[in-house]
């Protein structure tokens, strides 16, 4: 399942595990999916097909952009209306402005988040061009920002989808972080299954009060 179809947090699992297992198939085989682009130099319509089928990689991000950037180019040569695709453009931008580079409280890259997240939860979140504008968007540059200021005029502001809707980051992040504390207790319960329980218990009571110190401290 793409990712662009997740609408649910299981269904996200299911498909971040069965994602990486088909890269890593393709892999083996020597067609990686952006050596599959090179075959389509010349048609950007499918490239575009190959990057969404790829995101949330940000290098999807990226090539989705450069095909869509190809196809406006040859409408505004043949001067035909090429709306639609300004505005595809334009929503990866906003989305691609959600992922953060690193997750400070899980400390791990922060497209570890951004796949854990159901794309339907992003695609609802509300926010208009007035608001987040472009100078914030860094996956657009300076010609895209003047299509869109051609197109619809200067924004009121600017700014990321982030900074927007951060609580919904904030979420999506601490269940990785709870999650990834589930998995290191059950660890070291394996770990120290030989011990008393008590003494096992006092250990992993102080595991946790550690983990709960360093978050307090990096927040």
């Amino acid at each position: 399942m793409p990712w662009l179809e997740t609408h649910a947090d299981t269904k996200v699992t299911v498909r971040v595990r069965t994602f990486w297992k088909s890269l890593e198939k393709v892999s083996e085989a020597d067609d990686f999916w952006t050596d599959r682009l090179k075959q389509f130099s010349e048609e950007p319509q499918k490239r575009l097909r190959i990057a969404l089928d790829n995101l949330p990689l940000p290098a999807a991000f990226k090539e989705a952009v450069l095909a869509l950037r190809s196809m406006i180019r040859t409408k505004r040569k043949k001067k035909e209306d090429y709306a639609e695709e300004l505005d595809v453009l334009y929503w990866l931008a906003v989305v691609r402005s959600f992922m953060l580079e690193y997750a400070p409280r899980l400390r791990q890259p922060g497209f570890n988040v951004f796949e854990s997240i159901p794309a339907e939860r992003i695609q609802t979140l509300p926010f208009s061009y007035q608001e987040m504008g472009y100078a914030k968007l860094a996956l657009l540059n300076k010609t895209d920002c003047k299509w869109l200021a051609e197109a619809w005029g200067e924004p009121r502001t600017h700014m990321t989808l982030h900074a927007l809707h951060q609580p919904v980051w904030d979420e999506y992040e601490t269940k990785l972080v709870e999650k990834r504390s589930e998995e290191t207790r059950g660890n070291w319960s394996k770990l120290l299954q030989h011990l008393p329980e008590e003494n096992k218990g006092r250990i992993l009571s102080s595991m946790e009060g550690a983990s709960d110190r360093r978050g307090n401290e990096e927040s």
